[in-house]
């Protein structure tokens, strides 16, 4: 019984610990889908798209058997309508954008960030960052199927790779919006966000 009552115990633990608020969910689907756009040279909508359905990803991850349950694997089918087929096959080979989060010494462990440094973004955020709150995931239908993204493909064969612990200071941007504040390669989440708000206002003129 005493075993019975610690391992319930350990359960709720690790439910709200892991548990993230949707502030913390949607800086990390930021950085995420910002490194998608820069390997995968993904249009402007297609890097919108692929933003709502990471922030839907990571905020149905409760605990450590929600990774690569049914949340994961309508993660990767919503992409498959986003993504061209080469963008596609490039995703699921590259195991930080196909399998983004671990479960590691009883916390989640977002991998990317061992592949780049924290706080640089190749792009300006996208409007999903200020707009979307997650609502397509209570859809039974999917909200991107069949859906035309305007630039998608350009060159979807083509993949940018940073070498881990490089710099990237002044790669160029791939495709899409991205312009960097006084010219510099990358930009820190403040700048990628202000220049997500001023995408935004210059569309809607």
């Amino acid at each position: 019984m005493k075993k019975l009552i610690l391992t319930i115990a350990a359960a709720t633990v690790m439910t709200m610990a892991s548990a993230m608020s949707y502030s913390q969910a949607r800086d990390q689907a930021l950085f995420l889908t910002d490194k998608m756009a820069y390997e995968l040279n993904l249009s402007y909508d297609q890097y919108n798209a692929a933003y709502e359905i990471n922030l839907d990803y990571i905020m149905n991850i409760e605990m450590a058997g929600d990774l690569f349950d049914i949340y994961w694997n309508q993660r990767n089918s919503e992409l498959s309508y986003v993504l061209t087929a080469a963008q596609y096959r490039v995703f699921t080979g590259t195991s930080y954008f196909y399998r983004p989060i671990e479960w590691s010494s009883n916390k989640f462990r977002f991998v990317i960030y061992d592949r780049y440094e924290k706080n640089r973004y190749y792009r300006a955020a996208p409007p999903g960052y200020q707009t979307y709150k997650g609502a397509n995931r209570y859809y039974d239908n999917s909200a991107y199927k069949g859906r035309v993204f305007t630039g998608a493909g350009g060159n979807g064969s083509t993949v940018n790779r940073a070498a881990p612990g490089a710099s990237i200071e002044n790669r160029p941007v791939a495709g899409g919006s991205g312009r960097r504040p006084g010219g510099t390669g990358t930009m820190n989440k403040k700048q990628a966000v202000n220049q997500g708000k001023q995408d935004m206002q210059n569309r809607r003129r």
